[in-house]
């Protein structure tokens, strides 16, 4: 197997928080299609399984505009430029719930859809985490807490609707 040769990049749309753009790229050795494929540009972001001090998951319920639906998820967020995951995880966590840690551990990363996106969302798990921190919701977030005994975990994973969520928690539990 062998990388493709991108021929030419082209920017197409700048958005809010992404950058679509359209490339041209060839097979090195196969006579095969050459585009235009589609790329989108994200930052990465992070994903954070909050477990209280009393065993008891953080989650956050809020719209989403893609889905027009109300999700229950875990606390998220992305990565500002030049930011360490880590950082950024912490900093979701306080903002989104007003929960800190002092004990944390990455359960990982995942490309996010490696067919046409750039970017990837880094795990982490946060233990005996308490609500000493200050909520600090972005200008459009409208943020309410969701807190379950870990032993709901399975049946919360049954009816979440946020896959990154979901695979951070799935991740949580395979530990």
């Amino acid at each position: 197997m062998e990388k493709w040769i991108i021929k030419s990049r082209k920017q197409e749309h700048r958005g809010n928080i992404f950058l679509y753009e359209t490339i041209d790229a060839h097979h090195p050795t196969k006579p095969i299609a050459c585009g235009p494929y589609d790329i989108i540009r994200l930052a990465d972001w992070v994903n954070v399984v909050a477990i209280t001090e009393d065993n008891k998951i953080v989650l956050v319920e809020q719209y989403r505009f893609g889905m027009d639906e109300i999700t229950i998820e875990t606390p998220a967020g992305a990565i500002n430029r030049g930011e360490d995951p880590l950082a950024a995880a912490k900093r979701e966590l306080e903002e989104e719930t007003g929960y800190i840690s002092d004990e944390w551990e990455s359960l990982g990363r995942v490309s996010v859809n490696p067919a046409f996106m750039t970017n990837s969302a880094h795990f982490f798990l946060a233990k005996n985490c308490r609500p000493d921190g200050e909520q600090n919701f972005d200008p459009d977030e409208d943020i309410e807490l969701v807190i379950k005994p870990v032993s709901e975990l399975k049946e919360v994973l049954k009816n979440m609707d946020h896959s990154l969520s979901e695979l951070c928690i799935s991740r949580y539990l395979l530990k």
